[in-house]
């Protein structure tokens, strides 16, 4: 290296160092999610890593190309080739500090950053503000070690930077390294279009071998750049749309129109009764599993005995399912029946542009009440001008919430108690009107901070026990909205609805029940009888079902139908897992890209795979066909 120029050298060491530090992290990756990896053979293993360069140095070119030319240009200044090394080095540490996310990231739900890096866009300063708190020490670590790296390295640009005078020479090494960047940039040599996320799946069989070929900072950027997911599904529309009917309209609802299939209402109106019309109170429980929840894991943990007591005196439903596994995907489903499918924009960042099935405004419109509340802040995931959007007449956060207690430590995602309470108060100043709310918590979202003494029932040492202590205070939060419920009046005549918007921790089970299964319960125990219901339910099952709860017959859509009735359809849960998509039924579950089936998990043995892929591939191409062509919900059809 004595006679390679100088700018080269620092070129060259720093794409090298970045492609080493892509592999250490898929090395690590591997070596720390053993469960999610053991189902890799060897041969799968290494071709993971073989083919995962073409994902990395994608990113290199990428990121670094560009400071790369300008770096090499034969300009004579000193301050030149200083000044685009310290770009270098300061995109090493940017890198660097994502793979040390997506890292952290990854175990929650066994795949690398993609649409949650819209989702963030409006949490920069709560992000900020958990890196200064929570990992100070590694910031001034890497800031230490860019200063010091940043002084070796231009001493020996003083010492050795010369430009070569030859400028054929000189073009020629920048010109192939340009071509070299292009290459990368593209990942091929061929034609066609620059290397995508859904091109892993020429070389990976399954989902984990799609996640360990990947990096974060791939699929983030392909995702971020484009709003969604990469996503081909050719499975004939008019036979999509006549499976999806099939499995989702009742034989008492009609399609009042064929350009909007999946619309539906009542053949006949519910016959009304002197009953007063029921409230509604839903709670979107933060990252619940039912592993957690003694009555329904009777693991002993001890956390949850009101949400036990819950679950012996209402409708149980032991095989419900979360649309996706972020926060977003919970609330599009509960508040509109919504899935949100690869291919298409997320809620909230285009999406909303298609006109939507709004159950809160379908309940306004029938003489409710309509709220929402979030304890967490008024633009988080952009939800309150969603709720807003759908109908709910007033949306809260934070921002709004008063604090009632003397808080060990301040939460940064809010607390369930004062939000829950906070509903109470807005409940009074309403008494003669039914109401529709629906409560979204936070205390459980990590980093888990002490509330009140009273809960730390376990050291804050691993991820579970700080979890299972925050679930011991949003557990006692429940059971306080009860009682103030009873106190206040309205308690009787009330559908309460517990569920969680995703999971969160749990076995270490790489299986689409224990990575979608959450606790969903219909609490209402002076109006309904409390049962266990085992059939296959979904959160997009729940506006079908609060309609008919609540006697209202409007034309609506949704992507799922009555959790209560008891037809003989085949009922399934339809679920987005990244640039992929599943469907679980009681007999089993699959797992598709739309080109190709990655798992297939049987629950009993006459399983049908190819039924349930026509079936997950039927629903796919329907949402995404109606929602694009903004034949979701015909426009003014809130009746």
């Amino acid at each position: 290296m004595k006679n390679t120029p100088t700018r080269l050298v620092i070129s060259l060491g720093a794409a090298a160092w970045m492609m080493g530090m892509f592999f250490l992290f898929r090395l690590a990756l591997w070596g720390c999610n053993g469960a999610l990896f053991s189902t890799l053979s060897r041969q799968e293993v290494l071709s993971a890593f073989w083919h995962g360069f073409q994902f990395d140095f994608y990113v290199v070119a990428l990121c670094m190309g560009s400071v790369i030319l300008l770096l090499n240009l034969p300009i004579k200044n000193k301050l030149w080739p200083k000044c685009w090394t310290a770009v270098l080095l300061a995109e090493i540490v940017f890198l660097t500090g994502f793979l040390v996310g997506d890292f952290v990231y990854f175990p929650k739900v066994g795949r690398h950053i993609a649409e949650e890096i819209i989702q963030v866009s409006n949490d920069w300063g709560y992000i900020v503000s958990y890196m200064l708190t929570q990992f100070w020490w590694a910031l001034l670590l890497l800031l230490g070690a860019f200063v010091w790296v940043l002084r070796r390295v231009f001493g020996y640009i003083d010492r050795t930077d010369q430009v070569c005078p030859s400028w054929k020479k000189n073009t020629a090494v920048w010109v192939i390294m340009a071509l070299c960047l292009v290459v990368g940039m593209r990942g091929h040599l061929g034609g066609g279009k620059p290397l995508g996320v859904a091109d892993v799946y020429r070389y990976a069989q399954s989902a984990p071998g799609a996640a360990l070929t990947l990096n974060g900072v791939f699929t983030a950027y392909q995702v971020g750049r484009k709003g969604a997911q990469e996503f081909t599904n050719d499975y004939p529309l008019a036979q999509a749309i006549k499976n999806t009917q099939a499995l989702l309209i009742e034989p008492t609802e009609i399609v009042p129109d064929e350009n909007y299939p999946l619309m539906r209402r009542a053949r006949q109106p519910l016959a009304a009764t002197n009953a007063p019309q029921p409230n509604i109170f839903i709670v979107l429980l933060e990252g619940w599993h039912p592993y957690y929840v003694d009555g329904l894991s009777h693991h002993g943990f001890g956390v949850t005995p009101v949400f036990d007591e819950i679950i012996q005196n209402g409708v149980n439903f032991t095989h419900a399912y979360a649309a996706g596994q972020r926060s977003i995907f919970g609330f599009a489903a509960v508040l509109a029946g919504l899935p949100l499918v690869p291919g298409l924009p997320l809620f909230g960042y285009g999406l909303e542009m298609a006109t939507l099935s709004p159950l809160p405004a379908h309940f306004a419109r029938a003489g409710y009440y309509t709220f929402f509340a979030q304890t967490s802040h008024r633009d988080s995931y952009r939800l309150c001008a969603l709720a807003s959007y759908l109908g709910m007449q007033e949306s809260y956060g934070w921002e709004d919430i008063p604090q009632r207690l003397p808080y060990k430590q301040k939460a940064p995602f809010g607390y369930d108690y004062d939000a829950l309470q906070f509903a109470a108060d807005k409940i009074a100043q309403h008494p003669a009107q039914p109401f529709l709310t629906l409560v979204f918590t936070g205390i459980t979202h990590e980093p888990f901070t002490s509330t009140l003494p009273q809960f730390d029932k376990y050291p804050y040492d691993t991820w579970e026990h700080g979890f299972l202590n925050t679930l011991a205070f949003a557990d006692w939060s429940i059971g306080q909205l009860l009682e103030r419920a009873k106190q206040d009046g309205w308690f009787d005549n009330t559908l309460f609805v517990f569920v969680a918007d995703h999971t969160s921790g749990g076995p270490a089970l790489d299986t689409l029940d224990n990575h979608f299964r959450i606790p969903l319960v219909i609490y209402a125990p002076k109006r309904l009888q409390a049962q266990v219901r085992g059939e296959v339910v979904s959160q997009l099952d729940i506006p079908p079902t609060l309609y008919k709860l609540a006697g209202l017959s409007p034309t609506y859509t949704a992507f799922g139908r009555d959790m209560l009735d008891h037809n003989p359809m085949q009922r399934v849960a339809f679920v987005s897992q990244g640039n992929s998509v599943g469907l679980i039924t009681q007999q089993g579950a699959v797992l598709h890209t739309g080109n190709k089936l990655l798992a297939s998990q049987p629950a009993q043995t006459d399983f049908n795979v190819q039924q349930a892929v026509d079936w997950l591939l039927s629903l796919d191409k329907t949402a995404y066909s109606l929602l694009k062509e903004n034949r979701w919900y015909k426009q003014g059809e809130i009746k």
